[in-house]
Formats: C-alpha cells, sequence, structure tokens
C-alpha cells in the first residue's frame, strides 16, 4: 500500500513483475489507515511504502493512531540521498525525529547490508508484546546499490516488548478478591481481542456472574449477545455500564490504559481504590501501563490471555452471587432502549439511533463494521451490536476523523469473502473520500452509509451545551451532493425516504458483495448523542435522554 515518488521509486521499481501485490491509494493518510484496516482484520501487519518529505509527514496521523490503537502496521518511508543528509535537500525531512515517540521501533538504514534485517525486525517488533507502528527510513542511494551476500544483524532488546509470565501470588490475591466480591465487574480494554483472550474473559464471568463492560477499543472483544455484557462505559457510553463501574467493590480491567474518555475524572476511582472501597485489578501486556493514570490493588503484567487462563485455575465455586446488581443494570438498559425507542419515532425524517438498529438488522452476522469519527461513531459505540470479536474497527485512542473509508477498504483486502461496512459522518466522509477510487480499480466492495447532518455536529453538540450555544465552523453548506460524488467513482448512490428503503438497500449490497453509498439525511438539532458523560465529569454525572429518569448509586 502507498504511492510512489522520487525517493522511494527504487523500491517500486524492484516490485515490477512480482508476486507482491501494490495498492496505489490517493492519498498517505488512506494508505495507513488502510493498513491499520487490514492489520485488525488479519491479526499481522500491512506494509505502507512512501516517499520522503510530504509522502513521510502524511503517514504521521495514522502512524499515532495505530500506536494509540496498539495497532501493528510497517511504513517504509523513501529518504534523500545520503550525500545531503542535513542540508535540507529537496524533500528531505527528519521523519524518525518525528515519529519516535509514536511508533515502537524506527531506523534509518544507512549501509545496504542492514536492509533486509531493518524490514525483518520492524516486522517482528510490530506484533511482538502488545502491538504497534514501527518506521523504517530507507535512503535513494541504498535502494540503489547492489544487494550485499550477507545480511548484517540489527541489535534491538526485543526482550523489553515480551511481558515477563504472571505474578502467580498476584493472580491468587487477584482471585480472593473476586471471589469476596459482591459486585465484581470485568472491564474489558481492546488488549483482549489482540491477546484473542475472550474465551477467558467470558468464563471468568460465567463463574463469577459477573457484569461485563467494555472501553470503546474493548467493545469489539465481547459479542454482545453475551447476557452478562453491559456494553462500553465513558463519555458516550450505555448508562448501565457506567452504573456497573460506578458501583462495584472489585473491578478486573484487562488490556486498558485507563483512558479519561472512559473515566470521566480519575477523583471518585482513585479515592475509591486508596480508601479500600474498591479494589481494583489490572492485567495489562504493557508495564508502563500499570500505575499510570490509577494505581492499582493489584498490577499484573503479563498477556490477557495467559493471565486470565491462570486466574480461572484459581477461582473457585462459591462466589457471591450478584443477580439483585446485574437486574438493576439490565433494568437501566431497558429503560434507556424505551426512551431512546420513543425519541427515535418522535424524530422527524432519520433518528441516528434508530438507524443503527435498522442498518444491523440488515447487515449479516459476520460484517466488518468500520466507522469514522464524529456522533454517528459515538451512537454506533452505544447501539451497534458485535456478535463476532474482532468485527467492530473504530479509531478510539486519536479519534482520527477520514479512518473509516480507508480502513474499511484495508479490511476488504483482508477478507474479501466478508462483507464490510463503513459507517461514515458527511464531515469524516469528506477528508478521505478520494480513496473510494479503489472499490472499482481493485474490486473492493464495501457500503457507506454517510450519516448526512451537513454538520461536525459532536463539535456542535459541544457548542449547545458548553458554549451557550454559539454555533462557530461546524456546520457545512448543501455541497457536494453525494449520490453525484458515488457517481463519479462508478458506485450507485441512494437517498433512502424510509428505513424500509434503508433496511432494503444496504442489505441487497452487503448480501450480494456490491458497493454502494447511502446519503442518510439528518437533521442536526435532533443528532443529539445522550447518554453524555461531559468532559471531567464522574460516571454518575451523566445527562440522559430525555424521559429517562434513574438514580445511578446501588443500595444493597
Amino acid at each position: 500500500m502507498g504511492i510512489p515518488g522520487g525517493q522511494i521509486m527504487p523500491l517500486f521499481d524492484a516490485l515490477y513483475g512480482q508476486d507482491i501485490e501494490t495498492i496505489l491509494f490517493r492519498h498517505e493518510q488512506g494508505a495507513i489507515h488502510a493498513a491499520e484496516g487490514y492489520a485488525r482484520v488479519s491479526g499481522r501487519p500491512a506494509v505502507v511504502a512512501v516517499t520522503s518529505g510530504p509522502g513521510a509527514t502524511n503517514l504521521v496521523t495514522g502512524i499515532t493512531d495505530a500506536y494509540m490503537d496498539s495497532t501493528p502496521v510497517v511504513a517504509i518511508t523513501g529518504q534523500v540521498v545520503t550525500s545531503v543528509f542535513g542540508r535540507d535537500g529537496f524533500q528531505e525531512t527528519d521523519i524518525l525525529g518525528v515519529v519516535t515517540p509514536v511508533t515502537k521501533f524506527t531506523y534509518q538504514v544507512k549501509k545496504p547490508s542492514e536492509a533486509t534485517s531493518a524490514f525483518k525486525t520492524a516486522y517482528e517488533i510490530s506484533i511482538i508484546g502488545r502491538p504497534g507502528p514501527t518506521l523504517i527510513d530507507l535512503p535513494r542511494d541504498i535502494q540503489l546499490a547492489p544487494a550485499p551476500d550477507y545480511e548484517e544483524k540489527i541489535i534491538v532488546n526485543r526482550e523489553k516488548f515480551i511481558p515477563p509470565p504472571p505474578d502467580e501470588d498476584k493472580l491468587r490475591l487477584a482471585a480472593k478478591y473476586l471471589i469476596e466480591a459482591k459486585r465484581p465487574v470485568i472491564l474489558v480494554g481492546g488488549g483482549v481481542l489482540w491477546s484473542g483472550a475472550t474465551p477467558e474473559v467470558l468464563e471468568v464471568s460465567r463463574l463469577l456472574n459477573a457484569p461485563i463492560v467494555s472501553t470503546l477499543p474493548g467493545k469489539t472483544a465481547v459479542p454482545h449477545d453475551y447476557p452478562l455484557y453491559m456494553g462500553p462505559a465513558g463519555m458516550h457510553g450505555r448508562v448501565e455500564a457506567d452504573a456497573a463501574l460506578a458501583n462495584a467493590d472489585v473491578i478486573l480491567a484487562v488490556g486498558t490504559r485507563f483512558s479519561d474518555r472512559t473515566w470521566g475524572r480519575f477523583k471518585e476511582l482513585i479515592e475509591n481504590v486508596t480508601s479500600g472501597k474498591l479494589k481494583l485489578i489490572h492485567i495489562d501486556i504493557d508495564k508502563s501501563e500499570i500505575g499510570k493514570n490509577v494505581k492499582p490493588t493489584v498490577g499484573i503484567v503479563g498477556d490477557a490471555k495467559i493471565a486470565l487462563r491462570k486466574l480461572i485455575d484459581y477461582i473457585q465455586s462459591g462466589a457471591i452471587q450478584n443477580n439483585r446488581f446485574i437486574s438493576w443494570l439490565l433494568n437501566i438498559r431497558k429503560m434507556y432502549d424505551e426512551a431512546m425507542s420513543k425519541i427515535a419515532n418522535s424524530t422527524p425524517g432519520f433518528h441516528p439511533w434508530k438507524a443503527l438498529k435498522v442498518i444491523r438488522n440488515a447487515a449479516p452476522r459476520n460484517t466488518i463494521t468500520v466507522t469514522g469519527v464524529g456522533s454517528h461513531q459515538m451512537w454506533a459505540e452505544i447501539a451497534w451490536d458485535v456478535y463476532e470479536p474482532g468485527s467492530f474497527i473504530t479509531s478510539a485512542g486519536l479519534g482520527t476523523m477520514g479512518f473509516c473509508v480507508p480502513a474499511a477498504l484495508g479490511a476488504k483486502l483482508a477478507d474479501r469473502s466478508r462483507p464490510v461496512l463503513c459507517i461514515d459522518g458527511d464531515g469524516s466522509f469528506q477528508m478521505t473520500m478520494n480513496n473510494l477510487a479503489l472499490v472499482r480499480d481493485y474490486n473492493l466492495p464495501i457500503v457507506v452509509t454517510i450519516f448526512d447532518n451537513r454538520a461536525l455536529q459532536l463539535v456542535k453538540q459541544w457548542q449547545v451545551y458548553l458554549y451557550k450555544r454559539r454555533i462557530i465552523a461546524t456546520e457545512f453548506s448543501p455541497r457536494p451532493d453525494f449520490l453525484k460524488i458515488a457517481e463519479a467513482y462508478d458506485i450507485e448512490g441512494v437517498r433512502p425516504e424510509s428505513y424500509e428503503e434503508l433496511e432494503r438497500v444496504v442489505s441487497r449490497a452487503l448480501k450480494n458483495d456490491e458497493p454502494l453509498i447511502v446519503d442518510l439525511i439528518i437533521d442536526s438539532e435532533y443528532d443529539i448523542v445522550l447518554p453524555w458523560v461531559k468532559p471531567g465529569d464522574w460516571l454518575t454525572s451523566v445527562i440522559m435522554p430525555e424521559g429517562m429518569h434513574v438514580q445511578l448509586t446501588y443500595e444493597d
């Protein structure tokens, strides 16, 4: 994947006639997001090759996105010839200096004998331990040099990326706390998916009769038809999920970095842990995450699947049953769904919550769903059901607008047998829509549903609630016409007039593996994503939809 240019041309030339597929994107940002989508579906890195200067710097957003969401990608950037290093040559950029803080490994090749080893090392490091992006900077004269008959090894301390075996004593203590808990809750992060630890999480939940809550990236790690899954928590999480975390007496957090988007603020969490009111058990493959934001009662460094498997051995029958607590949480869910259904049915035109329910009904169970970033993403966090682990892909840590279309293309490249759906917003869509050319160029049929509210709606919502409705620079004109955009890329475009038509067209396209662009007109005045925990508020301070009134403090 990538785009050629002067300083990477020798590498592309070497690919001519080889049995290696090259995918030409329309912008380097699209290529790197596609690599992320490919990696999240396949479980292995894709390689992105671009030229120096602007080609390299156009990757920075995607590399940072991959770093924040622990996604393995390998970037190869061309570089000016070594003889002009430091002389501000044409398109010379210190790309290693730019990306070192947001990569696991970077290396500038200075000798032809290092080139092969550098690539092997970058590929390996991207997937060992906690996954993440790596980058190799390849000067043009090194690319043009004769291939040596030997390989010079790159010396890297790989051990620092490999977690130790989990501490047995800490696992025993964690098991003791969980068995004794009255209201245990399991918090699942994205690390559970990368570790393949979904079966272990479900087994712990069944043993303890404990509800499962997820972060936004952890949403894809748990099948949502599992009866004890309460949904994602946080700023735009489910009310019942926020209530579960706020009222737990023991939390088992696995593969999560304790983001502010999940917790709102840390004051109450830290006070509860410090006072002993809450026992916090944190399992993570990256030791730097243990205690970074919140010091846990028990911190366990290790691979999630291995640690949970050992933890299960220490959890015995006889755990306290917390059926009343779970019933309370499920009743909150029922109240929310009833309130949203009433709101959606009284909203003129399409309501995002109901539209997602309709689209989910139209999509086969194994559909890979990708989102952009904006209000549509938050609605998807709340309302979209995931049935197969790994089938929901979003930009969580960095929140990158423009992610959806290229990441969906990358997902389709990784598995052409499965339908791929991109849920996007009009603002996010316009940032990378030029990559739609690849749909026909490489036969990558994806379905793109554009939640067209002609606004940067999530920012506008903040302006409405936090800035006294001073609306500035968040509303779009009626241009462009997305149906004409679809026509320009030789893709069918529709603008549904009813939920029934929406379900019919999406169902047909996904089941027949046909490309489609759906322009879903939404009135921004009705597109207010609730529930909402305002920035800096605690989880129980959530703003609920109209008609929903519930106390989020549990009473035994």
